[in-house]
């Protein structure tokens, strides 16, 4: 009984192996841990934002949005447009640190962002999704707040 239960899981193991190593192959962005906006060359879509907003008021929003985000702001540095945040997943619990840059750029202000899991050599997309949707809403509290 217990060799059959061992053999089981296996097998079960294996096509996990199997398939992540075959998903690796045809879906290259799950292969990474470490995405930043406008340097990660998996994902050209996800760019810096640049905003009209004045540099004080995109921080504010930058570091209100972390929060409503669920992360856990660690660190603000206004005055070097820092915000450090500890991000964790839904299912597995993971730890991923996020580090949001806001800086001057002319009349705007821009915000670049990097996700990057702790632990593993994939996320299976996490880090990307999770800066798409800090970018949206990003987007959408300073076109509320301007509007």
């Amino acid at each position: 009984m217990i060799k059959k239960i061992a053999r089981r899981g296996a097998v079960v193991l294996s096509v996990l192996v199997a398939v992540r190593v075959i998903a690796g192959c045809f879906f290259p962005g799950l292969n990474i841990n470490d995405v930043t906006t406008g340097v990660t060359p998996q994902y050209p879509d996800l760019q810096p934002q640049t905003f009209q907003q004045s540099y004080e008021q995109v921080f504010d929003a930058a570091a209100a949005v972390g929060r409503e985000q669920g992360w856990e702001v660690t660190g603000e540095d206004r005055a070097g447009g820092l915000i450090q945040a500890v991000a964790t997943t839904r299912l597995m619990r993971f730890k991923d640190d996020v580090t949001v840059t806001v800086t001057r750029a002319g009349a705007g202000t821009t915000v670049s962002v990097r996700s990057h899991s702790r632990v593993g050599k994939g996320d299976l997309g996490a880090n990307a999704k999770r800066i798409r949707l800090f970018q949206a809403a990003l987007a959408k509290r300073l076109a509320a707040a301007a509007g």
